[in-house]
């Protein structure tokens, strides 16, 4: 396909490029005990995080972004913003008993207040 003809918004990807940030990354943590965690926020792509997944886990925002991730397949998700709300931490919790799933806290003792007990 030309590349006028394709649709947009479209995500292309240089595989070359991609392949070798990919490699590059893998050689930066010079510390071990570090663990690298690619975010998708840009691409939103299971089929990148997959790849990425091998160089550690991946990390989102939303806990719909890590429903998107873990039905593509990923199987260690973190996400990076707090979740709030019933129905988020019920799916939440549907996904960790499917994955590995984490989430950033900003301070769990004002969520025990506002919660009356720990969310999870």
């Amino acid at each position: 396909m030309a590349l006028e003809e394709v649709d947009t918004p479209a995500l292309l990807v240089d595989l070359d490029s991609f392949e070798w940030n990919l490699r590059k990354m893998a050689r930066e943590p010079s510390d071990k005990s570090m663990r690298l965690r690619s975010h998708a926020k840009t691409h939103k792509c299971a089929v990148i995080a997959l790849l990425q997944m091998s160089l550690g886990g991946m990390c989102c925002q939303k806990v719909s972004e890590a429903e998107v991730l873990v039905r593509g397949g990923v199987g260690d998700v973190l996400i990076t913003n707090e979740v709030i709300g019933r129905k988020k931490l019920a799916r939440l919790a549907t996904l960790a008993r499917r994955v590995t799933v984490s989430v950033c806290v900003e301070n769990v003792m004002r969520l025990v207040a506002k919660w009356g007990r720990k969310p999870l």
